[in-house]
This record gives C-alpha cells, sequence and structure tokens, in this order.
C-alpha cells in the first residue's frame, strides 16, 4: 500500500477533487462486485483468484474506494447474483456466488491488517489502541472457530466465524484507510441510499413482476426449494394451517411480524431489498438514512420510514426513529444530555421488548434466556456455530415443548444469547469493544460537536440493544458490520486530523469536505 504525499500548493484543487473521486469511487464498486460475481460464474477458483486479484490492485491503487466497495458488496451483490440465477444449475456454485462480498472483505482486510505493522501506521498514537483491540478480538474469535470446528460442525463453524468476524474486518480496514486518506462518503452513501429506495419501492409497487425483470423471481424461488426441502412449509402447515401458494406468499407477512396484528391488519408483502433479504435490508437503510439524516439530510430518511414500516423490523424502525429524536434534539450544549436519552430509549426499548416478550411466549426471548442459562452452565462457551439460528444445531427445536417450559434447548434468535453460549467468556471481549467503541464517540462528540459522533453513538446502541432480542443485529453484514464501516471512517478521519495537526508525515493532507 502506497501513501499519497499532499503540498499545500495543491490542497484546494484536491478538496474540490474529492466529491467527484467519491463518484469515481461508487463507479469502481459498482463494476468490482459485478467483475467479482461474473467471475465466480465461470469457475468457483477462478471467481476466488480474480476476486482477491482485483481487491488486491484496488487496495493498493486506490485505498480510500475499499470502504465504498465493501458497502456496495454488502447492498447490492444479490442483485448482480440475481441476473446469474438462470445459468447457474448448481447449488453449491449459487451460493459460491453470494460468498463473493466475503472474499472482497477478507482479501481487503487482509492488505490493511498487514499494512497495520507499517511504521506510519504507529506514529498515529490514538489509532494503536483500536487496533490492538482488532487484533484481540481477531484472535478470540478464531481460538472460538477452531473449538467449534472441532467440537460441532465445521461448516456451521465457518458461517459464524464469517458473521462475528465481518464487523470487525469492517470496523478495522475503515479506521485505517480513513487515518491515512482522505475519504469523503456523502455522494457514495446518498447514492447507495437512494438507489436502494427506489428499489423498494419498485419491488413494493411491482412485486414479482418487477423481480422477473432480472431473475430476482428465480433467485427467491432457490430460497423456496431449499425451505421446502428442510421441512419449514409443511411445519408452517400443521403448525397454522397455512398452504403456501406460489412465490409471492413466501414474502407476506403481518405488520412489524406481530400475531396480535393478524387479525386486524390484512398480510403485507414484505421487501427483501436488492440483497434479497428483509431485515438485513432495514438495516441498511435505517443505517444510512441515520448517517445522512445527521449530516443534515432529511427528506431522504423521511422517504426510507415507509418502507422500514412495511417490512416491519422492530429495531431497524426504532434506530431511525431514535436517531430523528436525537437528531431535533441535539445541540453541542446538549450533547450530554441528548446521549442519555439516547441510552435510557435503548434500555426502556430493550426491557419492555423482554417483558412483552416472556408473557407471550416469544422465541426470541425464549432464545436468549437460554444463551444466559448455558453461559452460567458453562462460561468458558461452546465454540462457534453450535447453537443461533444459522446453525444446523437449531434445525430440531421443538418451539412448542420451548414454550410450555419457558427455555429454548439451545439459544437462538438473541445475538446476546447466542455469542454467550458460544464464545463465553471470550464474547465479553466483544461486547467491551463496542461499549469502549460508543464511550469513546460519546467523548468525541463532546469535544468536537461533530454529529459523525453522534451517529456513531446511536447506532452502537441502538443495535446492540437489538441484539439482545435478534441475530440480525450482529451477524448481518448490512446491520453492525456496516455500522462500524461508517465508524470506523468517522474515527479515523478524526486520528487522521490529529496527526496533520501535530505535523505527523505519511499521511494523505487532504481534508474531506464538510
Amino acid at each position: 500500500m502506497s501513501i499519497a504525499g499532499g503540498h499545500t500548493g495543491f490542497e484546494t484543487g484536491r478538496v474540490r477533487s474529492l466529491r467527484s473521486d467519491a463518484l469515481f469511487h461508487l463507479l469502481i464498486a459498482l463494476l468490482a462486485v459485478v467483475a467479482s460475481v461474473s467471475a465466480f460464474a465461470v469457475w468457483t477458483p477462478f471467481g476466488v483468484a480474480a476476486t482477491i486479484l482485483l481487491t488486491l490492485v484496488l487496495s493498493v491503487a486506490s485505498p480510500g474506494c475499499i470502504p465504498v466497495v465493501i458497502a456496495c458488496s454488502f447492498l447490492y451483490q444479490n442483485l448482480v447474483v440475481a441476473w446469474f440465477t438462470p445459468f447457474v444449475p448448481d447449488h453449491n456454485t449459487f451460493d459460491a456466488l453470494r460468498g463473493a462480498n466475503f472474499v472482497i472483505l477478507m482479501t481487503a482486510f487482509g492488505i490493511f491488517f498487514a499494512a497495520s505493522f507499517q511504521y506510519r501506521v504507529r506514529t498515529l498514537t490514538e489509532l494503536r489502541p483500536w487496533l490492538l483491540f482488532s487484533f484481540t478480538l481477531c484472535a478470540t474469535v478464531s481460538f472460538y472457530f477452531a473449538l467449534g470446528a472441532v467440537h460441532g460442525d465445521p461448516k456451521d463453524a465457518v458461517i459464524y466465524f464469517r458473521n462475528t468476524l465481518t464487523p470487525l474486518a469492517c470496523f478495522h480496514i475503515a479506521i485505517l484507510a480513513a487515518s491515512l486518506y482522505p475519504i469523503d462518503l456523502r455522494k457514495a452513501i446518498f447514492w447507495l441510499c437512494v438507489g436502494a429506495i427506489a428499489y423498494g419501492y419498485l419491488e413494493q409497487i411491482f412485486r414479482m413482476d418487477f423481480l422477473s425483470l432480472f431473475h430476482g423471481d428465480l433467485y427467491v424461488q432457490r430460497g423456496l426449494k431449499a425451505q421446502i426441502e428442510s421441512g419449514i412449509w409443511e411445519k408452517r402447515l400443521r403448525e397454522t394451517g397455512f398452504v403456501l401458494r406460489g412465490l409471492e406468499d413466501t414474502m407476506m407477512t403481518t405488520f412489524f411480524n406481530i400475531k396480535l396484528l393478524s387479525d386486524l391488519l390484512p398480510p403485507i408483502f414484505r421487501n427483501g431489498g436488492p440483497n434479497f433479504h428483509p431485515i438485513s435490508y432495514a438495516y441498511g437503510l435505517s443505517i444510512m438514512s441515520a448517517w445522512l439524516l445527521f449530516r443534515g439530510r432529511w427528506a431522504v430518511p423521511i422517504v426510507a420510514l415507509p418502507l422500514l414500516l412495511v417490512i416491519g423490523s422492530k429495531g431497524a424502525t426504532f434506530m431511525l426513529l431514535v436517531a430523528f429524536g436525537a437528531q431535533l434534539m441535539f445541540r453541542p450544549s446538549r450533547a450530554e444530555l441528548t446521549l442519555l436519552t439516547v441510552a435510557v430509549l435503548a434500555v426502556v426499548w430493550t426491557v419492555a421488548a423482554i417483558v412483552f416478550g416472556a408473557t407471550h411466549g416469544d422465541y426470541h426471548v425464549l432464545g436468549l434466556i437460554a444463551g444466559v442459562r448455558e453461559f452460567l452452565h458453562n462460561p468458558f462457551g461452546q465454540g462457534l456455530g453450535i447453537g443461533g439460528n444459522l446453525s444446523s444445531t437449531s434445525l430440531n427445536l421443538d418451539w412448542d415443548r420451548a414454550q410450555g417450559e419457558g427455555v429454548a434447548s439451545i439459544p437462538v434468535e438473541s445475538a446476546i444469547g447466542v455469542m454467550l453460549y458460544q464464545m463465553g467468556i471470550g464474547s465479553i471481549v466483544f461486547f467491551g469493544f463496542l461499549v469502549a467503541l460508543a464511550m469513546s464517540a460519546r467523548r468525541q462528540l463532546i469535544a468536537t460537536g461533530d454529529p459523525d459522533f453522534l451517529f456513531a453513538f446511536v447506532a452502537i446502541v441502538t443495535i446492540t440493544s437489538n441484539a439482545v432480542l435478534q441475530e440480525e443485529a450482529f451477524f448481518s453484514p448490512l446491520a453492525l458490520g456496516f455500522c462500524l464501516l461508517l465508524v470506523g471512517v468517522s474515527f479515523g478521519t478524526r486520528w487522521r486530523a490529529l496527526a496533520l495537526a501535530r505535523g505527523i508525515h505519511g499521511v494523505a493532507t487532504t481534508q474531506p469536505p464538510r
């Protein structure tokens, strides 16, 4: 990785060029995603090699664009995969196409991880503690991955290793890149969000007709086939009498997925978004909207809110509503009060959800109780991949029995419960990292008044509160991973500004415009 030097005489011109660079980075990101998926469609080993090489070239030639490439791959990769669905008959190859973004992420992480040991990085004193924290967390996650692979199904261990490592990799890449290079994400995030919103409204209005334009209906059909083979819909037929009639039925739900409202309101078509996963899509919309909101853009978050209501992700909607309130309330003189209000709202939201769920036999609460119970029995941890929604160990859960006993047999549905079960005391390091990050955002907000740090505090606190009863909050790339990507850029930009003020060499001198 090379460091682009800067000269004072050229700063004004380079500041003007940052906005055009942002659009160029967005174009590069879109082309990189298309190229990676296309290479995987040709042959999986070729796709892996080509994606690694492409990411390596981008990381060296234009390291400042890597956060945009990662964000774009999280949000739009599966839209590209959908185009190839008719031409990829093999299910394993289809799964490999959807793994292209993880190859991009891990390649970039490996490059930036190696760059962490360079002298110019070690001179950034504010950055060093976070890099050490990142190294410690990666080592902890890797240990529990090995433990889970030995004691459980290696495939399950790989899935949870990927989901647990993704937020850490996003943060490490972002904070290092922004500490060394000027990064302005305003235009990139704006257009990524506008594209996602436009997609959502088109999908909601035209439904399967819209999806069929790019084989999205075939993408959904592949998922339906896997669900039918696993017996999910047969079980639902026995439990509720629901008869599956077609693809669109798989995308219908009650308002906010609350059973009490099923008799009061008609079923709602639930958007899957360009990433074909409703909850992840909702988090992506909410995070981008909140980030833009704290940058003074109100129109985009307001237009995104109806989509969040339709999707019915309570956690993602809560995060954006808290962001609206924080933005209305925030003044530099009221920073402490604003942050305290956000924290109180998160606590009240979590406690209310637990109390309500406990009285109604909610699966998420039963899974949380199982995680806490098993952690008390075995504080060391079972290993990654043992327990959790994405693990094969959850396929035979008897929910009727769980509701009768008031606890699930293994932790599911709750990211906090699953992490306590899988990583035991090692999960405390992960939780401590998030707490430290939120507290640092608080200090930076009070010191600078920069709303980027208000976003960091609001996003981390609300996502963590949602993780108490929702796995996607931590394990979806568009939730905590995407959040820490943006948070890392904010912190890195701050550390770079401090380094420039001290006259440290080795960082690009141009500041992104505010």
